[in-house]
C-alpha cells in the first residue's frame, strides 16, 4: 500500500508491504528506481507474518516501479509490483527587467526575463501591446534555466500604458506568467 497514489514533485510517500508464508518468511525487499538510481531495502523476516515499509522523498516527475520481493523458508519468491506516477506540478519562475526606469517615446527598451525549472524549460513568449498591435515573440527552450529577451522602441504616445507579459512553458506543461505595466512619460516639450 501507499499513503499516497498520486503523488507530485518533492511530496514523501510511505510504501508499506503486508507478508505472510504458511510456512515462514526468511528475506523480504523494496526494490524502486527513481530516475536512474536503484535503490534496494533488504530485510530479514521470521515468523508467519510481517510488515515492512519505508518513506522516500519524490525529486523527479515521472513513473516509478517499486517492487516487492518476499522469500520464505523454502526459497519460493513472491513478487508485487506497484507503478506511481509522480506529477511535476512546480511551475517555473519568471523574473523580468526593464533596461531602464523611465520610458520615452522613441527610445529603445530592453525587456529580459531570468527564467529557471527544476525539471526542464519548453517554451517561452513575450507580448506586448503598443499602439493597437499586438506582439508575440516566441523562443524554444531547453535545460533548467534560460534568459530571453527582446529589444523594442516605444512608437506610442506620451502618458500611454504598455503592458509586457512573458509566459515559460516547462516540459510537463506548467505555465508561468510574469506581467508588467509600464508608462511613456508625459513631459511636455523643451521649447527655448
Amino acid at each position: 500500500t501507499f499513503n499516497n497514489t498520486a503523488p507530485t514533485l518533492y511530496q514523501w510517500i510511505n510504501f508499506t508491504g503486508n507478508i505472510t508464508d504458511e510456512t515462514g518468511l526468511l528475506y523480504g525487499n523494496w526494490t524502486y528506481n527513481i530516475s536512474g538510481s536503484v535503490t534496494k531495502l533488504n530485510y530479514t523476516l521470521s515468523g508467519f507474518s510481517a510488515q515492512i515499509s519505508n518513506i522516500t522523498q519524490l525529486n523527479f516527475a515521472g513513473v516509478f516501479n517499486f517492487t516487492l520481493f518476499a522469500t520464505d523458508t523454502n526459497n519460493n519468491v513472491k513478487q508485487n509490483s506497484t507503478l506511481i506516477t509522480v506529477i511535476d506540478n512546480v511551475f517555473p519562475i519568471v523574473n523580468t527587467t526593464f533596461n531602464t526606469s523611465t520610458f520615452k517615446v522613441g527610445q529603445v527598451i530592453n525587456f529580459t526575463g531570468n527564467i529557471t525549472d527544476e525539471t526542464g524549460l519548453s517554451t517561452a513568449n513575450i507580448t506586448y501591446n503598443m499602439s493597437g498591435i499586438l506582439t508575440k515573440i516566441n523562443f524554444t527552450l531547453s535545460g533548467t534555466s534560460a534568459q530571453i529577451s527582446n529589444a523594442t522602441k516605444i512608437t506610442t504616445g506620451r502618458g500611454s500604458v504598455i503592458n509586457f507579459t512573458m509566459y515559460v512553458t516547462d516540459t510537463s506543461n506548467n505555465v508561468r506568467q510574469n506581467s508588467t505595466l509600464i508608462t511613456v512619460a508625459n513631459t511636455l516639450p523643451i521649447v527655448n
